[in-house]
């Protein structure tokens, strides 16, 4: 009488194996979805410093940011971010996501928001302001822009970076 045991796996060990790999699946794909993100916030600021160097350029050499009013990544109503591209001579980068719908100031919209103007409160074109949104963080309660009015330019719930009034 041959004792020995047949070789291979019961089913009940298979299904404990497979079990096992899927919840580890679970747990490396989870923790990817936020470091996706987190990257995606690393990006976003790299764009801005990006779209900063541009703006300064065009400040050396016309003296003034363009006064194109409020223009959107995501092309918002008619807020083209062609016309600041245009005005700036070069392909400015979008927010990696660049969601569909308003302005970044009124939201958490993933997207860039850029406005200058060509009166007293901008410095007639001397200053500006840019807005996005991050994923993973919020603005601190003290976020905004000095005015040439002396005011603070807040905006809601959004990052606000830009150029103060020059004096």
């Amino acid at each position: 009488m041959n004792t020995t045991k047949p070789k291979g796996f019961t089913l009940i060990e298979l299904l404990v194996v497979v079990a096992i790999i899927g919840i580890l699946a679970t747990v490396v794909l989870a923790s990817l979805g936020s470091a996706r993100s987190k990257a995606r916030d690393a990006r976003r600021e790299a764009d801005i410093r990006t779209i900063q160097t541009a703006l300064e350029i065009y400040f050396i050499d016309n003296g003034v940011y363009p006064t194109t009013g409020w223009l959107n990544s995501n092309n918002h109503n008619s807020e083209l971010w062609s016309t600041l591209e245009t005005a700036l001579g070069t392909t400015l980068p979008v927010d990696p996501v660049n969601e569909t719908g308003n302005r970044a100031v009124t939201g958490s919209t993933l997207t860039y928001s850029y406005y200058s103007a060509n009166n007293t409160l901008y410095c007639n074109g001397r200053a500006y302001f840019i807005a996005f949104n991050k994923e993973n963080s919020t603005p601190g309660s003290i976020n905004g822009l000095k005015r040439c009015d002396g005011s603070t330019y807040t905006a809601g719930g959004a990052f606000i970076v830009g150029a103060s009034p020059v004096e």
